[in-house]
């Protein structure tokens, strides 16, 4: 629900609660009783309204506190998938970059063995220096 939803909902209530006092207030002036009995009676509507007011705003505060811990769980739980997901996506790049270093050697290993091979008396020379020498 956006901000102005929420104060176009709670001008109504307002409205609302604004309209029920001032008719309950011209209810009574007119009603045929003594002044003490119009007071008191006065007295004991704005109790009731302010009671039921009071009883309204703890509603829409419950209302907002679960609506906000919700939104925060959600969120919470939002970022451990995207962490997770990060984290999943790290570990498979890092294997990706493994098996290329790996591919990389081998294929310089071969390339360095068909040079060697192809260079005469190299590969030759490899073999004789790993020989002991005969004098």
């Amino acid at each position: 629900m956006s901000n102005n939803e929420q104060n176009n909902g709670l001008t109504m209530v307002f409205a609302f609660f604004t309209g029920f006092m001032a008719g309950a207030v011209i209810t009574l002036l007119y009603a045929p009783s003594s002044g003490r009995e119009t007071r008191q009676k006065i007295r004991d509507t704005s109790i009731d309204a302010k009671n039921r007011t009071v009883e309204f705003a703890q509603h829409a505060s419950s209302s907002a506190r679960q609506g906000v811990q919700t939104l925060v769980e959600q969120g919470r739980e939002s970022v451990h998938e995207i962490v997770d997901t990060g984290k999943e996506r790290l570990h498979d790049a890092g294997e990706q970059v493994k098996s290329a270093v790996e591919t990389g050697r081998k294929v310089s290993s071969d390339v360095r063995a068909k040079i060697a091979e192809s260079i005469p008396g190299v590969g030759s020379e490899e073999a004789d220096e790993g020989a002991p020498e005969e004098a």
